[in-house]
């Protein structure tokens, strides 16, 4: 009886089950907290699987289809059987994968990139944060994107209190009891990110002015205009 390779089995189950899907959406919703504000993770990784599960049965449907003829013999392959075989289904998984990455990060999805090098970094869509920002020779923390995010964010919060605020005041007795209870609950995501926000603050700001990273960007910008106005 053959033995089996459990890491195989493992990274296989992976590549099927989760992470195609799950690379398209953080390409799609590229934002913490865009699908749901307590269960974002959770969404994130049930849809990445059932995702998943459907791209597989697409690529097996384009790899099986007896137009494309038999493939190549090269590699592990079998020019009897077409496409539809081990090596090109990982392949196209993987390519898949890589491309659904590729586009997630451009997006923004993956803020730690920044840690690797300040080149890499990307902000989703709404935040105004590129890798402009990056200190030379340091790297961008994550607070500094989740800073712009948490702004982006209490615009939103703002927005939806003043819909909340017109439509209780021309709504029925049982929507504007619906409507308080909104507002309520608005003002409190709003007291939670004015508290973040602060803390982020405090993180990226020290006392005194030139210290701290904001410190350093605000420095370096102002000496890259004064140096063109020479």
């Amino acid at each position: 009886m053959e033995e089996i390779n459990w890491l195989r089995v493992f990274a296989g189950l992976l590549l099927v089950l989760f992470i195609p899907g799950y690379t398209l959406i953080q390409a799609m919703f590229p934002r913490k907290g865009e699908l749901d504000e307590e269960f974002d993770t959770l969404y994130r990784v049930t849809l990445g699987m059932a995702m998943s599960i459907c791209i597989v049965i697409i690529v097996g449907f384009i790899l099986g289809n007896p137009a494309l003829g038999n493939a190549p013999s090269w590699g592990n392959s079998d020019d009897d059987k077409g496409y539809f075989q081990t090596f090109f289904v990982t392949a196209s998984l993987l390519s898949l994968s890589i491309l659904f990455f590729a586009a997630g990060w451009y997006r923004g999805a993956y803020p730690w990139a920044a840690n690797i090098h300040p080149s890499l970094a990307r902000a989703p869509p709404g935040i105004r944060i590129e890798s402009e920002l990056a200190v030379a020779g340091k790297y961008i923390p994550a607070e500094l994107i989740e800073l712009q995010g948490l702004k982006h964010d209490r615009d939103n919060v703002k927005r939806k209190l003043e819909e909340v605020e017109s439509r209780k005041r021309s709504g029925s007795s049982v929507m504007k009891k619906y409507y308080e209870r909104k507002e309520k609950t608005l003002l409190a995501d709003l007291a939670d990110i004015d508290s973040k926000m602060a803390d982020l603050d405090k993180d990226l700001n020290r006392p005194g002015e030139g210290e701290g990273l904001s410190g350093d960007v605000v420095q370096e910008d102002s000496l890259e205009i004064s140096d063109e106005e020479e």
